[in-house]
Parts: C-alpha cells; sequence; structure tokens
C-alpha cells in the first residue's frame, strides 16, 4: 500500500526502482565461556578479518581517491584500545562470549556521544556502531545480508557503514538509497554524495515496514521517499530523474568556467570540507579552493590530541588536491557539547555558550600550539590560511595573532621549514559583527559563520528540532548584520568571505550576493548550482534586492519578495533543485 515518508535530501538525484531490504543486525547471545584464551583469540581473528574487508573496500577505490580517508579512520577504530582491549578484557575478566563483549564495549563507547546535543558527535557514534557491526558479522560468520539481487534496487537499511556503502553504492545495481537514520553530513551521504547516487537518509523506521520487491521513489532533491507509488508517480519521478541527471551534467562540464554575473561582477566560490577526502572532489566542481576546512575529525575517538606530525600530513594532503589553490584550515571548534574523550572539561549548563573554540584552545594551549605549527609547516608546500572560531572582538584577536607569532619564532628556532599563512576570524557572534570594522582592521581577513551567527542572533539552538526552522538567515536582524559587516570589511580593504549555510540556500544566495559578498564557500556538492545561479542574474538587480529585503519585518516576507523578484531568472534554476 502506497506511503510517502520526508527524510533529508543526502545526495541530489531522483531514483526509481525495486526495493532492496538489508535487514539489522539481531541482538546477541550472552553466553559465558571456558576457555577465555581461546574467546579471546576468536574476537582477534573476526577483527583482523573485519580490517581485511575494509581494507579491500579502500583497493577497489584506488584511482578514485574520494572516500579513502574515511575508511582510514574506520580501520584506526579497529585499533583503538577502548574498543579491542576493552572487549577482550570482558572476555577475561567476565567469561563473557565474543559477541556480547563487542555488543557491551560499543554500547559503553557510544552512551556519552549519543547522549550529545551535537549531531558532530552522535555521528561519531554511529561510525563506533559500525566497526561493533562489522566486527559481529565476521564472528558470527553473516554475510549473506548484504549479498545483491542480479537485477537494479533501491537499497533500504537502518544505515551503512563506510566499507559496505563503498562495496554496494559503488555496485551499478544499485540506483538510490534510503536509510532511517543520518543527516547530510553523515559518512553515509558522504560516500553516496561520492559515488553518485541518490539518497534520502534520517527517514525513520522503513525497515520493518518495506515489504522486498515494492517499488520504491527515492527523491534526493526534495528529500522524499515513496513506497508503492501509484503509476502516474512512477512515470513523472522518471522523468524528473532523467531531466535532474541532464541538468547536473550540464553544470559541471561548466565546472572550470568563472562564476560571473551577467553585468560582470566576478565571485569566488570555494568549498566547505570536513575530510580530507572531500578536497578532491571539489576540485573536481570547480571550487577556488577550500573556504572552510572543519578539522575537528582529526579527534575521531582518540584517547589523546593529534600529533603535530600527523597533522602535518593531513593538511599537505588537502593541499596537494587542491593545486596550489588556498586552504582555510579552521582552528579546532570543540568544547561545550563537542568535547572529545581526550579532553575532560565540563560542558556546563548551556554548551553553545560555554567552553568552546577559541575559549578552550586558550585553555589548552599545547593543542593550539601543535595544530598551529602543523598548519605553518603545511604552508611551506601550499598557501595555506588559518581562521580562529568563535571571536568575539578585536583584543581576542590580538591575543591569538601573538600566540601564531611566538610558535612561529619556535619553527624558526629549531630549524624547522614552514611557511607564511594569512590569519582571519570568523564572525558567528554579533559582538563580533558589531565589531567588523575593528575586527577588520586586525584581522588578514573575516570568515562570516552564518551558522552560529543565526543561532546567537536569534536565540535559536539548531539542534533543537523544536525550533531549528525559526533560525532563518533571512531574517532582518540577520540579514542588517551581514550588511554591516561586509561593509565594514570593504572599508577598511580587508577580504570577508562568507561560508555558513546560507551561501548554499538556493533563495537566500540572492540577498548574499546583493549584500556584495563576493567570496562564498559552500558545500561540494552545492558548488554547480551556486555557479549557475551566479551565472543567470545581474549583480546591480541583486543590489536593488537586498536593499529592499533590508526593510521587510520577517524572513517569511524576505523569502516570498526573493521569490516573487527573481521567479524568471532563476525559477527553472529552482525547480531542478526542487525548490
Amino acid at each position: 500500500m502506497r506511503f510517502e515518508v520526508p527524510g533529508i535530501a543526502a545526495s541530489l538525484g531522483i531514483a526509481v526502482g525495486t526495493a532492496h531490504v538489508i535487514a539489522r543486525v539481531g541482538g546477541v547471545t550472552r553466553r559465558r565461556v571456558s576457555d577465555r584464551d581461546a574467546e579471546v583469540e576468536r574476537l582477534r581473528s573476526a577483527i583482523d578479518a573485519s580490517r581485511a574487508e575494509i581494507e579491500s573496500a579502500k583497493e577497489s577505490l584506488a584511482g578514485a581517491g574520494e572516500t579513502g580517508l574515511v575508511l582510514d579512520a574506520q580501520l584506526l577504530m579497529h585499533r583503538d584500545e577502548l574498543l579491542v582491549d576493552g572487549a577482550a578484557q570482558r572476555i577475561r575478566s567476565e567469561g563473557m562470549g565474543a559477541e556480547w563483549a563487542i555488543e557491551a564495549t560499543v554500547a559503553d563507547l557510544k552512551a556519552p556521544l549519543e547522549a550529545s546535543s551535537s549531531r558532530y558527535f552522535r555521528e561519531r557514534a554511529q561510525d563506533i556502531e559500525h566497526v561493533g557491526q562489522h566486527i559481529l558479522r565476521h564472528l558470527r560468520g553473516k554475510h549473506d545480508r548484504l549479498a545483491l539481487p542480479e537485477s537494479s534496487v533501491v537499497l533500504v537499511a537502518s544505515d551503512l557503514s563506510p566499507a559496505d556503502a563503498v562495496r554496494l553504492l559503488g555496485d551499478h545495481r544499485v540506483l538510490g538509497l534510503v536509510t532511517e537514520v543520518g543527516s547530510s553530513t553523515s559518512h553515509t551521504a558522504l560516500l553516496a554524495r561520492a559515488l553518485e547516487v541518490p539518497a534520502v537518509v534520517g527517514a525513520g523506521p522503513l525497515v520493518d515496514r518495506v515489504v522486498a520487491s515494492v517499488d520504491v521513489i527515492v527523491d534526493g532533491l526534495r528529500g522524499r521517499v515513496v513506497l508503492d507509488p501509484r503509476d502516474e508517480e512512477r512515470d513523472y519521478a522518471e522523468k524528473r530523474g532523467r531531466r535532474f541527471r541532464r541538468f547536473s551534467s550540464e553544470l559541471r562540464s561548466k565546472a572550470d568556467e568563472p562564476a560571473t554575473t551577467l553585468d560582470g561582477a566576478e565571485v569566488t566560490l570555494m568549498a566547505n570540507i570536513e575530510l580530507p577526502v572531500e578536497a578532491i572532489a571539489a576540485r573536481a566542481h570547480g571550487a577556488r579552493g577550500i573556504g572552510l576546512y572543519r578539522t575537528e575529525f582529526l579527534f575521531l575517538e582518540r584517547d589523546a590530541p593529534p600529533e603535530e606530525n600527523e597533522q602535518v600530513g593531513v593538511y599537505r594532503s588537502v593541499l596537494e588536491a587542491c593545486a596550489d589553490r588556498p586552504v582555510v584550515i579552521r582552528t579546532f571548534d570543540l568544547g561545550g557539547d563537542k568535547l572529545p574523550r581526550s579532553m575532560q572539561h565540563s560542558a556546563g549548563p548551556n554548551p553553545a555558550l560555554g567552553l568552546r573554540a577559541v575559549r578552550l584552545m586558550m585553555r589548552e594551549p599545547e593543542v593550539m600550539r601543535s595544530q598551529v605549527r602543523a598548519a605553518l609547516r603545511a604552508a611551506a608546500h601550499g598557501p595555506v590560511e588559518l581562521m580562529f572560531p568563535m571571536v568575539e572582538g578585536p583584543s581576542t584577536f590580538r591575543t591569538l595573532r601573538g600566540l601564531v607569532a611566538a610558535w612561529q619564532a619556535e619553527l624558526d628556532a629549531e630549524g624547522v621549514e614552514h611557511g607564511e599563512v594569512r590569519l582571519g576570524a570568523m564572525v558567528e557572534v554579533p559582538s563580533a559583527a558589531l565589531l567588523a570594522k575593528e575586527l577588520a582592521t586586525e584581522a588578514d581577513f573575516l570568515s562570516v559563520g552564518t551558522n552560529d551567527l543565526v543561532q546567537y542572533t536569534l536565540a535559536v539552538d539548531r539542534s533543537n528540532a523544536d525550533v531549528a526552522a525559526l533560525g532563518d538567515p533571512l531574517h532582518p536582524a540577520v540579514v542588517r548584520l551581514l550588511a554591516h559587516i561586509v561593509q565594514c570589511a570593504d572599508k577598511v580593504g580587508t577580504p570577508v568571505v562568507m561560508c555558513g549555510d546560507m551561501a548554499a540556500d538556493p533563495i537566500a544566495l540572492p540577498v548574499v550576493l546583493g549584500l556584495g559578498y563576493r567570496r562564498l564557500s559552500v558545500p561540494t556538492v552545492s558548488l554547480p548550482f551556486a555557479q549557475e545561479l551566479v551565472r543567470r542574474v545581474d549583480a546591480s538587480q541583486l543590489t536593488a534586492l537586498a536593499t529592499e529585503v533590508l526593510d521587510l519585518e520577517s524572513a517569511v516576507a524576505s523569502r516570498a519578495h526573493v521569490r516573487a523578484q527573481l521567479e524568471d531568472t532563476l525559477g527553472s534554476l529552482w525547480s531542478e533543485q526542487g525548490v
């Protein structure tokens, strides 16, 4: 019987096909063992087999290079002492069977991450779950759960581990993917985008409701899943899918062309990345560099901060992928509800207003010192810019610049090769926005993080589903702050870039351009759309539009006004994007 469920559009495109359900791995039998040494050996053999499977998946990507480090993170967790030694200790001390020991250890490691209000750390809990499921599968010897039929299918699963995603989504028989859990930044979503498979994630409990062989529509533009669609729905979805593929191909063919408005205003479009592997895809999509490299992934399931030499290697790999285009490294935005295991500070009663980002790093100077030194050393091999999150004003930025100078002097004294880096301040709290002129005088560049700026300006917790919809970047208060920031930066001649999600919002982007922003950093998947939008508009018309939006009273009114004014110009582009 037909039913439709909403989800999160994780990978653009539309797929229509027959459902292939990947059943959940069942619970384990809680048994005690007498030969504990033999059981520990059985556990370690299963871990070795699981590692070998992931290594094989990684080798299958040879030459593609876009997902290898996602699998590297999984391989690292197979060596994680808290997981491996923790499970082995349960066997030795309590006589648990290996399956029970893995299940219990994974549950303990996941619990504090799942309790976090941070989406980032909740997704890391899923990574641990993936590794546990891989190991359990090898303990049980059950591999048929993931076997594909001969015909083309749409996968329906609770979730996929990175290794399973590579193996299954890379198969030509898989037309689309639907998962019960996940977000637009989860590894499943990242891999679906890298392998260009239309996907909807976070669709809720589906596995137990889907009958095998039923038809499924995966609408990766609108974040929608339809099971057992009517004939006319299926036909229409297939036509939209073909049209979108042609449209996307046309946009990608123009990736290396400049993004210039009809009246000659040039816009520099860069990419936001979280994992180094994304840099390769960003370059292929025409990014003029990396405008926001989130480095928190380096703390993934670690007992200690990443060492300086390791960071140098990672940053160099991104620089090499970008081929002499600039890479803007954001220093660790940790703290509050995003505390890794290696840091034991209290999250406080209100994590968003607590010890996070540069506030935390100034309490953990060795962690910041290691990252800054690594960035300086990487800069000897390509253009690196370093920016600090949650700077509230110019005095804090002066302190940070002084620390960078001191650490650079250390490298000089040690005779260690390094380069120069430009230093930027993120503008994401109202105080920094209001002091934009003074901050722009101190910094080499400003980077506007609209996600947090909206959150703090409108008092909306963006991780709270009950109020998140109220955090619209086209709220007049936010738009007026954005106008103030770019005007102040222009007056003192300091470059300003917008790296928040607003720069990729199909309705908000024209306003951003109209306010005068000419350097934007967006998710890789949004680059072709942003490039095409820039090429279709007239900058002077958008300046007038932004002026009109500044006088409106609500985000709803702003969106309606933009749509009404630009429907003739951008209507077809919006339609193709599912807007």
